[in-house]
């Protein structure tokens, strides 16, 4: 494993747990509103599929062994059975996805990247509306899950895309530093 995957995976990992900090309630639903989307795309941007769900891996696994990293402070492996479950395998999902994305989608500017983002939040809110609708129902947890969080997906990938346009330049210098370049 060379240098910058072993320190980009933490790295992002944290940042993914940082977004809970930037979470908040959304009237009508029971799932919070956070900023964690954003790290996943963007790990998933800007270190490729394979790592960007390297990241999702580590995050989830430490969370399910216990440490307080998930929205609102939870942890353990009862999160995953939870309303919540299915947006954690999205994370998954859609930093793949952002990976692909990207490495198809180079140098297609900005509105590409926005795209991206937007796919990648359709994947996560896709894996959590099925997921609650194993537990609520089809209607309840578009209600719930889906629905409120419209506006946050757009805000968060136009914010995403913005984000990887400035650290792109950065994490290419950082792999051709890995690799010897």
């Amino acid at each position: 494993m060379s240098v910058a995957p072993f320190m980009s995976i933490p790295l992002f990992t944290f940042l993914v747990y940082l977004g809970t900090v930037f979470e908040f309630p959304i009237p009508g639903t029971t799932i919070m509103q956070t900023g964690q989307t954003i790290a996943v795309l963007c790990a998933g941007a800007l270190l490729g599929a394979r790592q960007g769900m390297s990241v999702v891996l580590l995050y989830i696994g430490l969370g399910v062994a216990g440490l307080p990293i998930f929205s609102e402070g939870a942890s353990g492996p009862a999160v995953l059975g939870g309303a919540s479950g299915g947006y954690l395998v999205g994370f998954l999902l859609g930093a793949g996805c952002l990976g692909w994305w990207s490495r198809q989608n180079r140098g297609r500017g900005f509105v590409g990247a926005v795209l991206g983002m937007l796919l990648g939040h359709t994947l996560i809110l896709a894996c959590g509306w099925l997921w609650m609708s194993h537990l609520y129902g089809g209607e309840a947890a578009y209600a719930n899950g889906v629905a409120p969080f419209y506006l946050g997906s757009l805000v968060k990938s136009v914010l995403a895309a913005i984000l990887v346009a400035l650290l792109l330049p950065f994490t290419e210098r950082m792999r051709g530093l890995a690799i010897g370049g």
